[in-house]
């Protein structure tokens, strides 16, 4: 069976498949499993090393016929330096990024607008049809297969819900609720660019990334006291480990902390 074809049969999102492609052909012309080893060896960051063992590992059952016992035992386990701390926009710095993102044209700036009031992944909201706007039991929500295929719903605030709108009017979609170049659904590289320029105009808001946007949602719902089960859920975690990673006090809730020795 070819990549192509065993891909094809994996519940992965479009841009998970194509991430993987991208990854191996590094590979071209080289020993995959050793060019893993070394990426692992020059202490790659965790969250990258993952995705080039998933590419390895589905190119090796394809294409070279390997099975997953076999894999358990040629493929070196994915380790590798922790992954860069990421910082949740304070509230000044979300009001800077709101202000900035009104600069940027359609339909980059409702993703944009949307991706700290939903806390969505950039290739789940990048891939919405119109469809996926549904009433749940009365309530307003985009639903939708995320990561893995599985199916997620996540209620819209009112201003989330005002943003769509707006932008459902003047847009009027058909299909792809955020439509790219060819009519295709826009890809997430279209709506990252617009986070670096962003972030290169403000100081205040470096490092910013989609990924940082999703941190700023679900550490605002733990300001508001939501509990973690339910941030699991909005956030379409399996694991509610995972979740945990996303929850960590900013620089002014270890600041109150302090304070309190005083």
């Amino acid at each position: 069976m070819s990549l192509q074809e065993h891909l094809a049969q994996q519940q992965l999102l479009p841009s998970t498949k194509a991430q993987y492609k991208s990854i191996l052909t590094r590979t071209e012309g080289k020993d995959p499993v050793e060019w893993l080893k070394e990426r692992i060896h020059a202490r790659t960051p965790i969250g990258t090393v993952l995705p080039y063992r998933a590419a390895v590992k589905h190119y090796l059952l394809s294409e070279q016929g390997y099975t997953e016992e076999e894999l358990k035992e040629l493929l070196p386990k994915a380790k590798g330096r922790p992954t860069a701390f990421r910082h949740a926009l304070t509230p000044e710095a979300l009001a800077t990024y709101h202000a900035a993102v009104e600069g940027v044209p359609d339909p980059s700036m409702t993703i944009l607008t949307l991706l700290p009031k939903t806390g969505m992944r950039i290739s789940e909201i990048c891939g919405l049809q119109v469809g996926d706007i549904q009433n749940v039991s009365g309530v307003r929500a985009l639903v939708f297969r995320g990561k893995r295929d599985k199916q997620r719903s996540i209620p819209l605030t009112k201003s989330a819900e005002a943003t769509l709108d707006s932008y459902i009017r003047t847009t009027q979609p058909t299909k792809w609720l955020f439509t790219g170049q060819m009519g295709n659904p826009i890809s997430p590289h279209a709506v990252r660019k617009h986070t670096r320029h962003i972030a290169a105009l403000h100081p205040d808001l470096t490092g910013l990334s989609p990924h940082v946007l999703r941190h700023t949602y679900a550490t605002l719902l733990v300001a508001r006291g939501v509990d973690l089960k339910t941030i699991q859920q909005l956030l379409g975690h399996e694991s509610i480990e995972t979740t945990s990673r996303y929850l960590h006090p900013t620089i002014t809730d270890l600041a109150v902390a302090a304070a309190k020795l005083e």
